[in-house]
């Protein structure tokens, strides 16, 4: 059997052989690996200074979750996060970890997108009260332009988000994205348009002065509270300031979302609606499909910076 692994940390996947899987157990299924993506938690896997790779022994597998196929009956299923070795052509997978996509769905579309469009499902769906999601409200998604971002605003779409802002520093990329009802440019000093209106959602991507300078910006609509959903860092800076004045003058709700803040029963609550809506978003016009056996030459190439990889059989 083919895999590719870790052989040095900070290096490309190395394609190799690997002795054939045994059987699988009576509570695991033998599937075929149909398309897995490489997010960012990949490559900090791949570096070994993501948190769910350190300490790891060499070889290692740094892949997360994917689309694979059980080869007795064709079906395509999303295999969870670290469900198994995935970088390989066949695994075994514990039955309780797969779950089952929509009869046409796209490997290669749902790989890619699962990873990004998970943070903001997760964020609206389980770190919103009250009950969680965004239906009839205001959500102004900060980072807008960023692959995460752009997902973002496809789920507060599909949840129901009455209006949905996108902010972002580049005027002319934010002008491009599509679905947003009003548009504003993230500059110095940080800032919101007069009559922009109450925001109920702040989704932040990026994180630091920016994120602090929306929160003091924003207006609540009387009787509601401003919600500050915290997913991730694009600025570069893991810290921000709130002033206590803001926090005595406006009623904030400041949380974060991520595998700390939500656990193991949410995300199986919430995966089939997820995977659901994510097999009905069309593939990104930005990913690049190769073949595992050529990973070591298109890992670090100029594609990958600029494109998402999705590696296939």
């Amino acid at each position: 059997m083919k895999v590719a692994r870790i052989t040095s940390w900070g290096s490309a996947p190395v394609y190799s052989d690997a002795p054939d899987l045994p059987a699988p157990s009576p509570s695991q299924v033998q599937v075929k690996v149909a398309a897995v993506a490489v997010p960012r938690v990949v490559r900090g896997r791949a570096l070994g200074i993501h948190s769910s790779a350190r300490g790891a022994a060499l070889p290692f597998d740094p892949s997360v979750d994917g689309v694979v196929q059980d080869e007795a009956t064709g079906d395509l299923y999303y295999a969870t996060p670290m469900a198994s070795s995935l970088f390989a052509e066949r695994a075994n997978v514990e039955r309780q970890t797969l779950v089952k996509l929509p009869p046409g769905a796209d490997a290669v579309s749902v790989a890619t997108l699962v990873n990004p469009i998970s943070s903001s499902w997760m964020a609206l769906r389980c770190r919103t009260t009250p009950g969680g999601g965004c239906e009839g409200a205001t959500v102004l998604v900060l980072g807008a332009t960023s692959t995460s971002g752009r997902g973002a605003i496809a789920v507060a779409r599909a949840l129901g988000a009455a209006r949905i802002i996108g902010m972002s520093r580049n005027e002319a990329t934010l002008a491009a994205v599509p679905d947003l009802d009003e548009r504003v440019v993230l500059q110095e000093p940080f800032s919101l348009p007069p009559g922009l209106g109450p925001v109920h959602i702040v989704l932040d991507f990026v994180g630091g002065r920016a994120a602090a300078g929306v929160l003091q910006a924003a207006e609540v609509e009387p009787g509601k509270e401003l919600q500050y959903i915290h997913v991730g860092d694009l600025a570069g800076d893991e810290d921000f300031t709130v002033s206590g004045r803001l926090l005595n003058s406006k009623p904030v709700r400041i949380t974060g979302s991520g595998m700390g803040a939500w656990g193991k029963n949410e995300i199986k609550k919430e995966v089939g609606g997820l995977l659901a809506a994510v097999a009905k978003m069309p593939r990104p016009d930005d990913v690049a499909v190769h073949k595992l056996a050529d990973i070591e030459a298109v890992w670090d190439s100029e594609e990958a910076k600029t494109k998402r990889l999705v590696f296939v059989p």
